[in-house]
């Protein structure tokens, strides 16, 4: 649980360290490092809409991920959901999971992706094409699993549910940050958090 929370660290400091530098090159004259990051509060209506979100994304993401070809790739050793079977439902492994969802993935994600990416493409040229491009990046992500070690061979079928589930959470998250929540990226953090915690037991005992 202590090498999870080191990890997380050094990925959400070094995302952090990404955006810092490009506000500093780019926009220090321009905006205060916390607005151009989205890293402040947002409303409780907002995070309410993403809590929302999250409840319908966790059983999308448990179905494709049950899709033959993924299911096995999912919940192989060395991932997050093939640690949660071999460890059991402790303490520990809630704890591990919880780390894991809500810091070491959201947290660096969407500190670059929602905090980086779609804010500067959104400002360049405009809430739909910029927030669609960032969500195809995002969804592209998601396919690297056909080239790691131990993943399924490609298919198309299971690339398009990828792309499909990962373009689509990645737009609902950027537009409750910058249409329901003044640019914070705070609800995005929560539902992609909160996706991830619900999605990893599941597809671990299912």
């Amino acid at each position: 649980m202590v090498q999870e929370l080191i990890n997380a660290g050094v990925q959400i400091a070094l995302a952090m360290l990404l955006v810092f530098l490009v506000w500093l090159i780019f926009a220090r004259k321009r905006s205060g490092f916390l607005k151009f990051s989205g890293l402040y509060g947002a409303p409780v209506q907002a995070m309410g809409l993403a809590l929302v979100a999250a409840l319908i994304f966790a059983p999308l993401t448990i179905a494709m991920f049950m899709l033959p070809g993924l299911a096995d790739a999912a919940t192989g050793p060395d991932t997050v959901t093939g640690r949660v079977q071999a460890l059991g439902m402790t303490p520990e492994t809630i704890a591990i999971i919880l780390i894991i969802a809500f810091l070491k993935t959201s947290g660096s994600e969407e500190i670059l992706f929602r905090g980086l990416i779609a804010k500067r493409l959104i400002a360049w040229l405009g809430f739909g094409a910029g927030n669609t491009i960032h969500a195809l990046i995002f969804a592209s992500i998601h396919l690297l699993i056909f080239v790691a070690p131990g993943g399924p061979a490609f298919d198309p079928v299971l690339a398009a549910a990828l792309t499909g589930v990962g373009f689509t959470g990645g737009w609902v998250m950027a537009w409750i940050n910058e249409k329901r929540a003044g640019g914070s990226i705070a609800p995005g953090w929560l539902m992609h958090g909160l996706s991830n915690a619900i999605a990893y037991p599941a597809l671990a005992f299912l």
